[in-house]
């Protein structure tokens, strides 16, 4: 009885070290698969502000520090898992944040590390340590107005191998933008259109390449600026010029697009003061409140939703 019970332990025995044996070896081969195939994904070598860097052609795990960039992405199809608190308080975001982790204000490198991302975009002047980021994943930094609005598009898209994707939005986009320019212009004629943003008492007019929907009213609808507005906000500077109120009559179109810098913020009084209540503007109801955080973004989600706003108070 003995010596069946050894001789039945030891066949278990010999058993179960030919299926461990078995079981490494089937772990030493997937091992050098996932290797092998780690190895020839595909890559490409995208120039940015840091530098030549080599990133993965078909990202899947892409943290956006730099939050302006991120609808585009998302247009793309892209696996974004990380953004920053600005993308969660976009209206035209909605319902489009799920599965996206909030990393604050884009500068914490800790908060980017949990996410194991395989590419990483920011902004050369957001405060993130570029350096510290580098170690974590591909990153690639860049200046917020390199690039327009569809050249971004198309540059992201040529970076991550979705160029169809882009063109089939640009091309959509087109006809969006031809069916309301046919109305908008038809309601606005040649009167004149303003966009303006307070902060405190200072006053923001802005042009056609700074956001807030100027590249949509300017350039797509082809609708007309002051003439202080161009020179001032279009021809020269950074997109937008800064005025105290005692100027606001020169600026102000016959339709104005107003809004606070950020939410709740301090109007400095503008609203209540004469100089703006005696607007022509004003008088007759032509100024439409936009949403800061919205009309902040120019990437193709956030166009499509100041396209329907802009194009609804033109045409009421």
């Amino acid at each position: 009885m003995t010596y069946t019970c050894k001789k039945i332990g030891a066949a278990f025995f010999a058993l179960f070290l030919i299926t461990a044996l078995a079981a490494c070896g089937n772990a030493s081969d997937s091992k050098g698969s996932s290797s092998s195939s780690f190895k020839k994904e595909e890559t490409i070598t995208y120039k940015a502000e840091n530098g030549n860097i080599k990133i993965p052609k078909h990202p899947k795990r892409v943290v956006v520090m730099a939050d302006g960039y991120y609808g585009y992405f998302k247009t793309l199809g892209i696996n974004v898992v990380g953004a920053p608190e600005n993308v969660f308080k976009n209206p035209y975001y909605k319902g489009k944040t799920d599965g996206v982790t909030n990393i604050g204000d884009g500068t914490s490198v800790e908060k980017v590390v949990d996410l194991d991302p395989d590419l990483i975009i920011v902004w050369t002047t957001q405060g993130a340590d570029i350096e510290k980021l580098e170690k974590i994943a591909p990153t690639v930094a860049l200046k917020y107005d390199s690039l327009d609005n569809k050249e971004r598009l198309k540059d992201f898209a040529k970076m991550t191998g979705t160029e169809d994707k882009a063109d089939k939005w640009l091309a959509k986009w087109d006809k969006k933008v031809a069916a309301a320019k046919t109305k908008v212009q038809k309601a606005v004629g040649d009167k004149t259109v303003s966009i303006m943003q307070t902060n405190g008492k200072a006053i923001y007019v802005f042009g056609d390449k700074f956001g807030r929907g100027g590249s949509i009213v300017y350039d797509e609808l082809g609708l007309n600026a002051t003439k202080l507005t161009k020179e001032k906000a279009i021809d020269e500077g950074p997109g937008y010029t800064s005025i105290s109120l005692e100027k606001i009559p020169d600026f102000a179109g016959d339709y104005i697009f107003m809004g606070p810098w950020q939410s709740g913020g301090d109007d400095g009084g503008v609203f209540d003061s004469a100089l703006w209540k005696n607007l022509d503007a004003v008088k007759k109801d032509h100024v439409y409140k936009i949403d800061p955080i919205g009309f902040y973004f120019s990437d193709p989600i956030s166009l499509e939703g100041q396209l329907a706003f802009i194009t609804e108070s033109l045409t009421k």
